[in-house]
């Protein structure tokens, strides 16, 4: 195979533990020949000795043999070395968040385009089994039109890293916010939705939001409901999805659903009258149920580490390879991606939260 030589920008949690772990399992499709991090001890790799390592962005960037850049840094970064990176040449796959505002997409998109570079959101969770279950279950039309849905993410914890502070971007917003948002775009449809959001700091030791909630309105789409929580010690369900012929709820690792089908039942016309023996409406209703279960029961809930959860990342890198080697059409684009950050970024309006220095507004 003509490998994808790659160079990874910032090397801590994500750019080691997810994407330096895909290449590694990926090494017929890409390699991994550049490393750059601020920090000396973090700028090597056991499985990729030979790999260059780089203090400063612009060197990795720089250097000829690096075809394609991963851009996994401070948040705050993500778009200027994004731009530099498809100004030199080189395809990028950008960590989220892909952007704080819609100029920050613009402009990336619009160096992509000059350039005739791959710009690829790393959306890896578009891929999560739990999401492509969900989806079949939808295509098949069981549950009917849906009106409502809740995603939640709950937990009860402090973090004191730099995510917790507004100087480099930190916050659930563009932390795990981007990967509700699209899960929540994607069941919203296409049409842009009338969002209505609040944030707060609970638990964080810095000045940024760990609790988020976001609703996404309009018409002929369902309500759409975004939950992250610091502060629930309960386990709760991710996925609750509401239809006019049933329910489908579950985690990251079961569903079930269960629904009716109306054309078995007498049709019900309104009776302005009282119902005889003073009786509410009730109807036996037979239900038709369905589950699924993830055959591997390894973490599902942070980020897409080591197998099974690297499994969202692996599908995201495949589609990649596709798209720069063979010229396939991306299956995530930046257009796609720049309406979750119009979300986000109505979002950080909404709460009068102050974008990062030299965000695009």
């Amino acid at each position: 195979m003509d490998r994808i030589k790659v160079g990874i920008i910032g090397f801590g949690r994500s750019g080691c533990n997810i994407h330096a772990d895909a290449i590694s399992q990926k090494k017929d499709l890409f390699d991994l020949v550049a490393i750059c991090d601020e920090l000396p001890e973090l700028r090597s790799h056991q499985e990729f000795p030979n790999a260059e390592a780089y203090a400063k962005a612009e060197d990795l960037i720089a250097d000829p043999e690096v075809e394609m850049v991963v851009v996994s840094t401070y948040n705050y970064t993500h778009a200027k070395y994004a731009i530099q990176a498809l100004d030199a040449g080189k395809h990028v796959l950008c960590e989220k968040p892909f952007g704080f505002t819609t100029a920050d997409v613009d402009a990336m998109i619009a160096a992509s385009k000059r350039n005739n570079r791959v710009l690829q959101p790393f959306q890896q969770r578009r891929f999560a089994s739990d999401f492509e279950a969900i989806q079949e279950v939808l295509r098949s039309g069981v549950l009917g039109e849906i009106g409502f849905v809740r995603i939640c993410w709950p937990g009860f914890g402090r973090r004191w890293d730099w995510q917790t502070s507004r100087v480099r971007g930190g916050g659930q917003l563009y932390n795990n916010g981007p990967h509700l948002i699209d899960y929540g775009m994607e069941l919203f449809g296409d049409s842009d939705p009338v969002v209505t959001s609040t944030v707060r700091n609970m638990l964080g030791s810095g000045d940024a939001e760990d609790e988020i909630h976001v609703m996404l309105q309009g018409e002929g789409a369902p309500q759409v409901e975004m939950i992250i929580s610091a502060t629930c010690a309960f386990p709760q369900d991710r996925w609750l999805i509401c239809g006019r012929n049933g329910t489908l709820r579950g985690t990251g690792t079961e569903l079930e659903w269960k629904y009716v089908d109306w054309s078995k039942y007498p049709e019900r016309k309104t009776d302005m009258n009282p119902l005889p023996g003073r009786y509410f409406c009730s109807e036996d209703l037979a239900f038709t149920t369905g589950s699924w279960k993830e055959e591997n029961t390894g973490n599902t809930d942070g980020g897409a580490g080591s197998n099974p959860a690297s499994a969202p990342a692996l599908k995201l890198y495949d589609t990649l390879y596709r798209a720069i080697r063979l010229g396939e059409p991306q299956v995530i684009t930046p257009e796609q991606i720049r309406r979750r950050v119009a979300v986000l970024e109505t979002c950080y309006r909404q709460n009068g939260i102050p974008f990062p220095e030299g965000t695009r507004q």
